[in-house]
């Protein structure tokens, strides 16, 4: 290195190589220096240097206040080097391993962000490697923090000199739980990639814990791969719903799903900050209306993309409301595991300046002014002082000595009716009640008030478990659930409502679900009161009154909402009206989510075929295409001969859309007996888009490990399907899916890998073998 930098001490070691303290004698400053390793070695590594040189040096272009600035590059003895502004503060992961974000403190973070990527992109400089680690904060002299992205594009310039394998699962710098399914697959990247990274950062920060976890690199990609994601909602009530939304928008499986560019992210969030009643749409944008953002729900049906269809994730157990989830702790320490994430031990906590710093401006209780003494803030009116001063004069020239000569004289007071003297008292009397009215009243708003506040104070407490009401009590938590002044504890009172437990016999549960579907109230309340409030609960109760509201009323969003309530609480007795529910309605949206909780009611019924005959019966006398199709999906969750029949006819059918539901209820076949019509199918097609889809569903299937699959069939169907993989892309899928068995049978499939002719299936083939190997033997010593 040039004698201009000295070298001070190590900083830490990261993926793209080392970071040093350093000293720039120039310009007489602190800087940070980050050595990047070109990992080239098949030689050339001069050459690699001078082209990672020329193109890091187009990221000094890059200056923004919340991205890190690059001072220089170069290169010496030891490689090629970059030096950078040297921030003195946390990194994000380190703070959140305290604990999760609070809203204030998390919109600073986002807004923060979202510029950079602006910045960034418009540039067309993607960053590829957005984790919790590259955020750092730093706190400015009035207390307010300040987030600088680290890294950008460095991690795409070291990839292409030292041509990384992405399907590496030991090499992806910890980076794993943040990477887009794309990336996985080897897509090329563009800034929705970012915008993904930095969506599954959001939900770390909010939630402690990573959106797509697991304890090995597969499992982690598998999570990403197939979308196998909580809900943030699901975590932190506390966080307005607009806000979950925003940042389930930016995670979705699919990049046309997520926003098109961080400018189009930044302006939903303003936006909707700006309204004090947002709503982020769960759909499409109207003809010829401007694009609204399009949130896919986890578990819901996969549009028809070349990506793989998502995985319908297993029921959620309810987090508590009063604490976020907690992190992966414990990972074993094997070459596909992945590094140990932040350990979140307490409930959200504001950000604060180091220690000995001034308290922040911006979020310390503002005293600049002296408080308002009590008994001026709540005493009667007082006179202003110049109305004082003026009265006090006039006063003093009234008791002074006046002439009396030419004055007139004072007329005589006229003395009151008796009728007059009735009157006036009357209307005192009236004057008196009404008074005594309003006092009492006050008096009671004031005792509710006060019964309000200690349920909002007690609701508050990260360890309340149960809320003790009454039938008043509840009354007035849901009467303020709907008031638009108590936006601000609003959050705390679906909190409140979540708890609460009847010491008078009332029916908490019923009562919230009337009210919900029967008062009129702002969308978005209705939607967290009946989807998150009551569903929370989980009392089957009530599912008669929601299922009596969705087949009712017009409002579609509320509708759905309703339906997906009742999704984990609906028995059996309950599947005709689902049924009937998807037979009768016109919307596209309700029709999903009653096929979804239909679905859910076969899967966990122990008499599939009574289901397949009735659902056989309605699928041959629909009318509508859309109804068949839907029906046809549940018929290939029940599985047995009725549904075989509908599958066959439907696969022969020459509408491409009659196959394509075919193969879908294929893929989520109950049992072993649907895989071979599929297998005959994928080996048959002679369209290819209808091919392809077969070998996802069979995928799907085979990989689907609640399905009970008689073990020698098992083996069969990956043998098959392990044949029938033509792409790089299908090898790959094979591969990382046979990576979880330590069978003999499995061995021998990818074993088979190792010997193709593209040297990168070769690779991962070897790898995978490797890891497998090392699971059959520990899991063999724990036996």
């Amino acid at each position: 290195m040039e004698d201009r930098y000295e070298i001070r001490g190590k900083i830490g070691q990261g993926g793209l190589g080392a970071v040093y303290r350093g000293y720039d004698t120039r310009m007489s400053r602190e800087v940070a220096i980050k050595r990047i390793s070109t990992g080239d070695e098949n030689g050339g590594k001069e050459e690699s240097t001078r082209q990672l040189i020329k193109e890091a040096g187009a990221l000094a272009s890059l200056q923004h206040p919340h991205i890190v600035t690059v001072h220089d590059v170069g290169a010496d003895e030891e490689g090629p080097y970059v030096v950078m502004e040297l921030i003195a503060g946390k990194t994000l992961d380190e703070l959140i391993e305290r604990a999760p974000l609070t809203w204030p403190d998390f919109r600073e973070l986002a807004l923060q962000t979202q510029e950079a990527l602006i910045a960034a992109h418009e540039l067309n400089l993607i960053h590829s490697d957005l984790k919790p680690s590259n955020l750092m904060l730093a706190w400015l002299p009035s207390g307010k923090f300040q987030v600088k992205i680290v890294d950008f594009g460095l991690a795409t310039l070291a990839r292409s000199q030292t041509k990384q394998d992405l399907d590496s699962l030991d090499a992806v710098y910890g980076s794993i739980f943040f990477m887009p399914p794309e990336q996985f697959e080897r897509h090329p990247l563009d800034e929705r990639s970012d915008i993904y990274s930095m969506g599954c950062v959001y939900y770390q920060a909010l939630a402690g814990s990573y959106p797509f976890g697991g304890t090995t690199g597969s499992e982690v990609m598998s999570a990403h791969l197939n979308h196998t994601v909580t809900p943030l909602q699901e975590v932190r009530s506390d966080i307005p719903m607009w806000v979950c939304d925003w940042i389930m928008w930016q995670i979705n499986r699919n990049p046309a799903d997520r926003p098109d560019s961080a400018r189009q992210c930044l302006s939903v969030f303003l936006q909707n900050d700006k309204n004090p009643n947002p709503t982020m749409s769960l759909g499409t944008a109207q003809p010829n209306g401007p694009k609204r953002p399009r949130l896919i729900i986890p578990g819901s049906e996969p549009v028809a993309t070349d990506a793989p269809p998502a995985k319908t994730p297993q029921a959620a157990t309810p987090v508590a409301l009063s604490a976020p989830a907690a992190i992966v702790s414990s990972l074993p320490a094997d070459p596909v595991t992945v590094s140990e994430g932040p350990q979140t031990k307490s409930a959200p906590q504001p950000l604060k300046p180091p220690e000995g710093a001034k308290p922040s401006v911006h979020t310390s209780p503002q005293e600049l002014l002296p408080a308002v003494p009590e008994a001026v803030a709540t005493g009667p009116l007082r006179v202003p002082l110049a109305t004082a001063a003026s009265t006090a004069t006039a006063a003093s020239v009234r008791g002074a000595a006046q002439p009396t000569v030419g004055m007139p004289r004072k007329p005589a007071k006229r003395k009151l009716s008796n009728a007059a003297k009735t009157m006036i008292a009357a209307v005192l009397g009236i004057l008196v009640v009404l008074l005594a009215w309003m006092l009492i009243d006050r008096q009671s708003q004031n005792r509710e008030t006060a019964i309000y506040n200690e349920m909002i104070q007690y609701a508050a407490k990260g360890d309340a478990t149960e809320l003790p009401v009454t039938k008043h009590k509840l009354d007035i938590l849901l009467s303020a659930a709907t008031n638009v002044s108590a936006n601000e504890h609003r959050q705390t009172i679906y909190k409140a409502l979540y708890l609460a437990k009847a010491t008078d016999g009332t029916d908490v549960d019923k009562v919230i679900a009337e009210f919900a579907t029967t008062r009129e109230m702002l969308p978005d309340v209705k939607e967290i009161l009946i989807r998150d409030v009551i569903r929370m609960r989980k009392n089957p109760g009530v599912v008669p009154i929601l299922l009596q509201y969705a087949s009712s009323t017009t409002d579609a969003r509320s509708a759905v909402s309703a339906l997906q309530a009742v999704r984990f609480m609906a028995g059996e007795e309950q599947f005709d009206q689902f049924i009937g529910v998807i037979q009768t309605t016109t919307n596209a949206d309700i029709r999903k989510a009653a096929e979804e909780t239909a679905a859910e009611i076969i899967r966990k019924s122990s008499n599939r075929a009574a289901f397949a005959d009735r659902l056989a019966i309605s699928h041959s006398t629909a009318v509508d295409e859309n109804i068949r199709h839907s029906l046809l999906r549940l018929l290939g969750r029940c599985g047995g001969p009725k549904a075989l029949e509908v599958v066959r006819a439907a696969l022969a059918d020459s509408d491409q859309k009659n196959q394509i539901a075919a193969i879908m209820a294929l893929g989520h076949w109950g049992d072993d007996s649907g895989f071979p019509i599929l297998a005959d199918y994928i080996s048959a097609a002679s369209d290819d888009s209808l091919r392809n889809r077969a070998f996802e569903s069979a995928l799907r299937f085979v990989s689907d490990t609640t399905v009970e699959h008689d073990p020698k069939a098992w083996e069969d169907q990956w043998t098959m399907l392990s044949k029938q993989a033509k792409t790089r892309v299908e090898q790959e899928k094979i591969i990382r899916g046979l990576v979880n068995f330590d069978t003999d049978w499995a061995l021998r499939l990818v074993e088979g890998y190792t010997k193709s002719d593209d040297d990168r299936i070769a690779d991962l083939a070897e790898r995978a073998l490797d890891q497998m190997k090392e699971n059959q033997k520990k899991n063999s010593d724990e036996e």
